[in-house]
């Protein structure tokens, strides 16, 4: 299964020119108003009669052409606040956690981050970030994806705001294929029916992070909010009735555990359906041919359906804030959120966090012309998030090995849930004591 990173690429380039060395120390971008800014599209701002101004600081991993949408953002935000500065940085992804931590630990670092969800638990607990849930209002809130909003929170706290998200999906070869699946039981009569001659109608994965979510999907639980295993509740019922599920995916075509068969297979036009990340499907319409590549919305199995995890990039306001008079960092991340933003977004490649209804081919008014990125998000809205919080790493290790069990050795589904949430509940009080007696 190939598991590709999304969260900015290792681009060492400014969008103004201004180059960085190979030793990935970043490169940062002062932006004053100009006298004359080049008109753009405005987002819905309400300058006060006062004069707001301030300098915000924003580092971000978006690369040359992603980072474009960024810095059409700030002039816009500055043709009704030409008094407020920019001071952006761009430090590549895999240096992006430690220099933050590094700079805010010494009392510098930025206003606003943009960076992945998942490491706001970490941030909020040494005090880099700052609750989010006085501020959003509802209007915001009901702008975005649910899954991607979920994935904001820690500990029942908001500490950020999706800005872009990713996640799993189920890729269709339509020439294979020509009708997406409403349930489970069309997908397996759709699949059968279409393996022959060379062909497979669905190679579907099972390995924990591209299968996990659809115990979620099916109405289960696996963290609480204060991180303990959740899955035993009403006796392991979703648990069960998840294993089930994975086992009946033998019944539909051919199956996969952390292997990059399904992927090479649908590359050669030879597989009907697969399960995959969303960052691949440029890569996946390459080779089999845009026309042929659909992304379909997961079907429903049982009460439930089927899910994959999503997850998010999101928008921090870091402890520096709370020193502005005129919350402008806040006020500019506001904008951000606008259908304006939104929609360049899309249409330079990522995935914007939004509801799909908030689409223009929905009914709404984010218009993005790329069709595998709409795909997407009407993909991603049947998602579940993938939970923000430190445990979640013991658990999806102990998944994984028991999941082998079941599928590979023959454990018993009950036997395996059992001993799955009893190792994953002493690994978790075990990381919790050595935290605590740690000096």
């Amino acid at each position: 299964m190939v598991l590709l990173k999304l969260w900015g690429c290792a681009f060492l380039l400014s969008i103004l020119g201004s180059g960085c060395g190979a030793t990935g120390q970043g490169s940062r971008v002062t932006v004053t108003p100009t006298s004359s800014p080049t008109p753009l599209p405005s987002p819905t701002l309400s300058p006060t009669p006062d004069i707001i101004e301030g300098t915000v600081s924003i580092w971000h991993s978006w690369d040359e052409t992603q980072r474009s949408t960024l810095f059409r953002a700030i002039s816009v935000f500055q043709s009704s606040y030409p008094q407020v500065q920019f001071d952006v940085l761009y430090v590549p992804a895999l240096d992006l956690a430690a220099r933050f931590e590094e700079a805010m630990s010494q009392g510098a670092g930025p206003t606003l981050l943009i960076a992945p969800a998942e490491w706001g638990g970490r941030f909020y607990e040494q005090g880099y970030v700052v609750e989010l849930d006085q501020r959003a209002s509802e209007n915001l809130i009901g702008l975005l994806n649910a899954p991607a909003l979920e994935t904001g929170v820690y500990r029942g706290k908001r500490i950020s705001l999706p800005i872009t998200m990713k996640g799993v999906v189920l890729y269709r070869n339509k020439s294979i294929l020509s009708t997406s699946a409403q349930t489970f039981e069309q997908m397996r009569a759709y699949a059968t029916t279409a393996t022959q001659a060379g062909i497979v109608g669905a190679n579907l994965e099972r390995s924990f992070y591209f299968s996990g979510g659809h115990l979620i999907g099916l109405g289960g639980l696996l963290l609480t909010a204060e991180g303990m295993p959740a899955f035993q509740e009403e006796d392991f019922r979703y648990a069960l009735e998840w294993l089930d599920l994975l086992k009946a995916f033998e019944q539909v075509g051919m199956t996969e555990f952390n292997s990059d068969e399904d992927f090479r297979l649908f590359q050669e036009g030879r597989v009907g359906l697969i399960i995959e990340g969303s960052w691949n499907r440029y890569l996946l319409a390459g080779e089999i041919g845009p026309p042929n590549l659909a992304i379909d919305p997961w079907p429903f199995y049982q009460e439930g359906r089927l899910a994959g995890f999503v997850q998010s990039e999101g928008v921090f306001l870091t402890r520096h804030t709370l020193k502005e008079e005129d919350d402008i960092s806040w006020l500019f991340l506001q904008s951000l959120f606008s259908g304006e933003v939104l929609s360049s977004l899309g249409n330079v490649g990522l995935v914007p966090a939004v509801r799909a209804d908030q689409l223009a081919e929905n009914g709404g008014t984010i218009n993005i012309g790329d069709p595998f990125v709409t795909q997407t998000i009407n993909a991603l809205e049947g998602g579940v998030a993938y939970p923000s919080l430190p445990e979640m790493e013991i658990l999806a290790k102990q998944m994984g090995g028991y999941l082998r069990a079941v599928l590979f050795q023959g454990m018993s589904h009950r036997v395996a849930m059992q001993q799955a949430y009893e190792r994953i509940l002493a690994d978790i009080n075990a990381q919790r004591l050595n935290a605590t007696s740690s000096p």
